[in-house]
């Protein structure tokens, strides 16, 4: 059977693949990047100004038949 030996490889290389994405996912902290090259973490950037609500209501009386 020639091709066993392929269906190994697939296999365990499908098993190593999980191996590390498993490893990763519990040992990495998740998120954006908050680190610079030095090592130092970046300031956190200031929150954006809320919006004030724009909408418009408009009321049967205000429409315009033309």
């Amino acid at each position: 059977m020639p091709g066993v030996g392929m269906l190994l490889v697939i296999v365990g290389a499908i098993f190593l693949t999980g191996a590390v994405a498993f490893y990763i996912s519990r040992n990495v902290e998740h998120g954006e990047a908050r680190f610079g090259p030095g090592g130092e973490q970046f300031p956190t950037p200031p929150s954006a100004p809320e919006k004030k609500d724009m909408s418009v209501t408009i009321t049967q009386s205000e429409k315009i038949d033309d």
